[in-house]
């Protein structure tokens, strides 16, 4: 009788060495403001956090001029004109600004409810939710949560008190957590 060998074991992929960084992620629940065999915990991950808001600023604000100036080829006038018309007029310049939050609201939440994460922090290496978290229905309505959350207490409140504190606050009102990579 021929002797039946075992499933044959895989030989090891090109591409699971280009990722070895990533290979010991650890996405347990329950977990607090951390993710992964990371040394990025508490007041250092809202730090990382910051720096991945300002880069999310960065673009929203070249989105904003790129708006301008298109909009400036639509009036068929120039953006010094259109700029200041903005300075001004108070209220066109609350204007300005109420439209600018509510594109940054509308911002994370679909690029987090589409990739997990922002420009900003896909580039930090953060993550928003374990990766089973991001299939259920209810991921999109707590990032709009957590988003609402940060926007309303003024960008620097809730994440400053995260630093103090060195817990994921906004996490642990909207139950979404933010988890870093590194």
């Amino acid at each position: 009788m021929p002797r039946r060998r075992g499933p044959a074991t895989p030989a090891p992929s090109r591409v699971n060495g280009l990722f070895k960084d990533r290979q010991g992620l650890n996405f347990e629940q329950g977990t607090g403001f951390h993710g992964g065999p990371s040394r990025r915990k508490g007041a250092r991950l809202a730090l990382w956090s910051w720096l991945a808001s300002f880069i999310d600023g960065l673009i929203l604000i070249a989105l904003s001029c790129v708006f301008m100036l298109m909009f400036s080829m639509v009036l068929n006038t120039s953006v010094g004109h259109v700029l200041k018309g903005l300075s001004h007029s108070h209220h066109q310049m609350m204007f300005f600004v109420e439209v600018f939050v509510v594109f940054a609201w509308f911002y994370m939440i679909t690029i987090r409810s589409l990739m997990g994460s922002t420009i900003g922090e896909w580039a930090c290496d953060l993550r928003l939710g374990q990766p089973h978290e991001r299939l259920h229905a209810s991921y999109i309505f707590k990032v709009a949560l957590r988003s609402t959350l940060i926007l309303m207490t003024g960008i620097v409140t809730l994440p400053l008190l995260s630093v103090v504190s060195g817990k994921d606050l906004a996490g642990a009102l909207s139950g979404l957590r933010l988890f870093s990579l590194k």
